[in-house]
């Protein structure tokens, strides 16, 4: 109904010009919240699957498994005379994080390595993110080739492309015929996450995901053996997080996205949430946004970065928090301290910042090797607990549950320099091993290399 409602608004004349906006505005409001609650309801309803459905899951995994088993084979005989094809199936640049995995890839004599661009199925229109996608690795050092055709909405067969390894960049919004139990016909899969599992949740190892995948590479030991017991899961291997081998560069960090570099400034990066309302519901933007604009206003001795997740525009409306404007005008407000910087990998920004003021799940361990101190932003009705690793982490974190705390503490620790818990940041840091001296991405280069029986 609404969108007939919506239809009949674009064919009103210029009678009454701002009659007109204010219904188009509550129309798409109402639309785009009925998007949003499809789109949670997909999200929530992956892994609920009805245990007489599983029944059927137990062939189809016994099918698969003896496919990667013969797959294994097959490779470890290839290998002796060809390059082994790896390709990695991405959807969103937000998510990517296996660059310096590709690269490994690349510059080794037994493998070739590419990017297969795809679309994100979902219940709003992605397009504009798949080109953006594609845009991205087309200006890159990588062989990209597009896995979806845009002309015709056609997804095609990643059997066209002869990967021999194929890994997955998040398990949601992907095409059948591009899904796991289609591709294991013919590749070896796997898996490395795009965010660090901080909660404890049943989407860490999806029925329809986790569990047919030939390998997924798991971010520690702990949650190798929480996934173990939790999910029976046996095809886990702890590798470390792709995200924090960017710690690992010997390039000097950009510094293009503050907008005052001077050495004098405190560099701050606020980086809100989006779950108002639906899955973990950690975001806390309605209680402190306007509060952390205030203190970008507050302290001139301080340049600010926003952060906003790649969902946040679309919830911040679509749930009531913002309209479109509000929000609009909120952006042009942050101009005046600072930058706001969407899309791409986050680490150059974390590595040339001073904190970070936060209620993201992933940031808070893919900040935590920098050493420096995050604000915590909190919610009493968070749907989720925090997994014991996870407690760890945010245990060393200033946990703010109040607009006075977060100015107060802001105070102490920012401006008059008491970072008074980087001891317990740093020896927590030392106890969960997130650093090495090996990246992530090496232990799994060599994981597949060891399992194709290369030298």
């Amino acid at each position: 109904m609404v969108d007939n409602i919506l239809k009949n608004v674009k064919k009103i004349g210029k009678c009454d010009n701002f009659l007109q906006k204010l219904c188009k505005n509550i129309c798409q409001f109402f639309v785009q919240r009925r998007k949003n609650a499809e789109d949670a309801r997909m999200f929530e309803k992956i892994n609920h699957v009805p245990w007489t459905k599983r029944l059927s899951f137990i062939g189809a995994r016994k099918t698969i498994n003896n496919l990667y088993a013969q797959h294994l084979r097959n490779l470890q005989k290839a290998a002796q005379h060809r390059k082994i094809r790896v390709a990695f199936l991405v959807n969103e640049t937000s998510k990517w994080h296996g660059a310096t995995l590709y690269d490994l890839f690349k510059n080794s004599n037994h493998f070739e390595s590419l990017i297969l661009v795809t679309k994100r199925i979902t219940c709003y229109d992605t397009t504009k993110d798949f080109n953006a996608t594609l845009s991205f690795f087309k200006n890159v050092d990588v062989h990209v080739e597009c896995a979806y055709h845009s002309a015709n909405n056609k997804f095609l067969d990643l059997k066209i492309f002869n990967p021999d390894v194929v890994f997955y960049e998040q398990p949601w919004g992907i095409d059948r015929v591009q899904s796991i139990s289609k591709v294991a016909i013919f590749a070896l899969t796997c898996y490395t996450p795009y965010c660090f599992h901080m909660m404890r949740s049943e989407y860490d190892y999806l029925e329809l995901f986790h569990r047919f995948l030939w390998k997924y590479f798991v971010e520690s030991p702990w949650h190798l053996e929480s996934y173990k017991n939790r999910f029976k899961a046996n095809n886990c291997v702890s590798s470390g997080s792709l995200h924090l081998d960017r710690y690992f560069s010997r390039k000097v960090p950009h510094m293009d996205f503050w907008k005052d570099a001077h050495p004098a400034k405190k560099r701050i990066v606020y980086a809100p949430h989006f779950t108002f309302t639906t899955q973990h519901r950690v975001a806390t933007f309605p209680q402190n946004g306007q509060v952390i604009l205030n203190l970008a206003s507050m302290y001139p001795q301080t340049t600010w970065v926003l952060r906003p997740h790649p969902s946040f525009d679309q919830h911040v409306v679509a749930d009531g928090i913002m309209t479109q404007q509000e929000l609009d005008e909120y952006y042009a407000a942050w101009e005046k301290y600072g930058t706001i910087v969407r899309e791409g990998d986050c680490f150059d920004l974390f590595k040339t910042s001073d904190c970070l003021i936060t209620d993201c799940i992933s940031f808070l361990a893919d900040y935590f090797p920098s050493g420096k101190p995050l604000f915590h932003l909190r919610r009493s009705d968070q749907s989720r607990e925090f997994n014991d690793f996870g407690k760890d982490i945010i245990g060393t974190y200033y946990q703010i549950h109040s607009n006075a705390e977060l100015e107060k503490l802001f105070s102490r620790v920012m401006i008059d320099g008491d970072d008074f818990m980087a001891p317990q940041r740093s020896e927590q840091l030392t106890k969960l091993q997130l650093m090495s001296d090996e990246t992530a991405s090496k232990r799994v280069f060599d994981y597949l290399r060891k399992e194709l029986k290369i030298p």
